[in-house]
């Protein structure tokens, strides 16, 4: 039951351990010779509306961080109760209910307001952007750009 005293501080060390960038001189894989863009592609149109949107931020290295940290403060305050194989259970218990609620809390980020504008396209489309700009009004000609998985107003 002591390996238990051990799995937090492992988790956080393994937490970490940073990635070799392609320039680490680590082995691994290596970027290509040639790097491959997509193309872009850019429609024509015009703004028809546009509505605030509540977005929710999140991102999964805060959780991984929460998860770590709720790990290691639940398995101090654990270590606190009880004795002999107790004491380890508890801190055993401790490090699980904490990393849980640890991720939790960190997976729940926090808000933002952004812009659904929606545009009428010259082909006679429609399309709506999220994007959190105030430069544009209804009304205004604008180019919707498409790169790859990103769509964005200019």
């Amino acid at each position: 039951m002591r390996f238990l005293l051990f799995l937090p501080p492992l988790l956080a060390v393994a937490a970490c351990n940073p990635t070799p960038g392609p320039y680490s001189g680590s082995p691994g894989p290596r970027p290509a010779p040639y790097a491959s863009y997509q193309a872009e592609t850019i429609e024509y149109g015009r703004i028809v509306s546009v509505q605030p949107v509540t977005m929710r931020r999140s991102s999964d290295g805060d959780r991984v961080v929460g998860t770590v940290a709720g790990g290691l403060v639940g398995a101090v305050i654990g270590h606190q109760f009880g004795s002999g194989t107790g004491k380890d259970l508890m801190t055993g218990a401790g490090a699980i209910t904490g990393a849980i609620v640890g991720g939790n809390i960190a997976s729940q980020g926090g808000t933002y307001t952004s812009s659904a504008w929606t545009v009428r396209l010259r082909n006679g489309g429609t399309i709506t952007v999220i994007q959190a700009s105030n430069t544009f009004r209804v009304g205004d000609r604008v180019s919707v750009v498409r790169n790859g998985d990103q769509v964005y107003l200019r």
